[in-house]
C-alpha cells in the first residue's frame, strides 16, 4: 500500500498541527494532489467551498475531515485498480463510500473510540470481497449466483466455497497491511459479532448502506436505524442527498483515474 495511505491514517484532527500537516502529506503524491484537485471542481455540495480556492483555503472552508477523508479514498482505490468482472467496480466502491460516511457520522454523533478511524473503516471492510475478484473471479461468479438466490446467508456459501469469508479476507489483509490497530480491531469485531464501539457504527453504516440500495441485498429486507436516519437527514438532506455527495465524490475521484 502506498506510503501517503499510511501518512494519512496517522494524523487526525485532534493533533496539533494537523491543518498544517494534512497539506504537506497530500502534495508528498502529485497524483493524490492533482485528483482532489478534480474533487474540488466536482460537482458536489462542496463546489462553490472549493472550486477555485487552494489546498489551505479549500480545507479551512469544509474542514479537516471531508478532505482527508477524500484524500484517503484516492490513495486507497489508486492502490487497487483491480479489474472486475462478477460485480461493477465503481458500484463497489459507491457502497464502500456510502458506508465510510455514514460510519463516521455514527461515531463522532456517539463519540466512540478510535471514531477518527471511522472513514477507514468503511473503505476496508469490505475489501476482501475485492480481492476475491482479482484471485478467482470464476469462483466468485459461482458464489455470487448462489447468494443472489437468496436462501443461504452470504458468509456461509464464501465459508463452503473458499474456507473463508470475504470479511476474514478483509481483516487478514487489514493485519498484513499493518494498519492501525484500532482500525483492525473495528473490522475484526463484524467476524465476533460485535455491537459496540467503532464496529458497532460500522455495522450499522453497513446496514444502512444495504437499506438504501447501495449494495445488491437478499433474504431478509434491511432496515434504516432511527439513528443513522436521522444523521442521514441532518448532514446529507435525506438519502437523496447522501447518494448525490456519493456519487459527486467517487466520480470527480476518478475522473483523472
Amino acid at each position: 500500500m502506498p506510503a501517503a495511505m499510511y501518512q494519512l491514517l496517522s494524523v487526525n484532527e485532534s493533533l496539533p498541527g494537523a491543518m498544517t500537516v494534512l497539506p504537506a502529506i497530500i502534495r508528498l503524491d502529485a497524483n493524490v494532489e492533482k485528483r482532489l484537485a478534480d474533487v474540488s471542481r466536482g460537482d458536489g455540495p462542496w463546489h462553490e467551498r472549493t472550486a477555485k480556492r487552494s489546498l489551505e483555503a479549500g480545507l479551512a472552508a469544509i474542514g479537516f475531515r471531508r478532505v482527508h477523508s477524500s484524500a484517503l479514498l484516492i490513495t486507497t482505490m489508486e492502490a487497487l485498480p483491480i479489474e472486475t468482472e462478477v460485480f461493477d467496480y465503481l458500484d463497489f466502491w459507491r457502497y464502500s463510500i456510502a458506508v465510510a460516511t455514514v460510519t463516521t457520522s455514527l461515531a463522532y454523533a456517539r463519540h466512540v473510540e478510535g471514531r477518527e478511524y471511522a472513514y477507514a473503516a468503511g473503505l476496508f471492510h469490505d475489501i476482501g470481497r475485492l480481492i476475491l475478484e482479482e484471485d478467482d473471479p470464476a469462483g466468485l461468479s459461482i458464489v455470487r449466483s448462489i447468494q443472489l438466490r437468496g436462501e443461504i446467508p452470504w458468509r456461509e456459501v464464501e465459508q463452503s466455497a473458499f474456507g473463508y469469508t470475504a470479511l476474514d479476507l478483509s481483516v487478514a489483509l487489514a493485519r498484513a497491511w499493518r494498519l492501525p490497530a484500532p482500525l483492525v480491531e473495528a473490522i475484526s469485531g463484524l467476524s465476533q459479532g460485535s455491537r459496540t464501539g467503532l464496529t458497532g457504527s460500522l455495522r450499522e453504516a453497513a446496514l444502512a448502506a444495504r437499506a438504501l440500495n447501495f449494495a445488491t441485498s437478499t433474504g431478509r429486507r434491511q432496515e434504516l436505524s432511527p439513528e443513522a436516519g436521522s444523521l442521514i437527514d441532518r448532514y446529507f438532506e435525506g438519502p437523496d442527498g447522501l447518494r448525490r455527495r456519493v456519487n459527486a465524490l467517487l466520480e470527480s475521484a476518478t475522473i483523472s483515474a
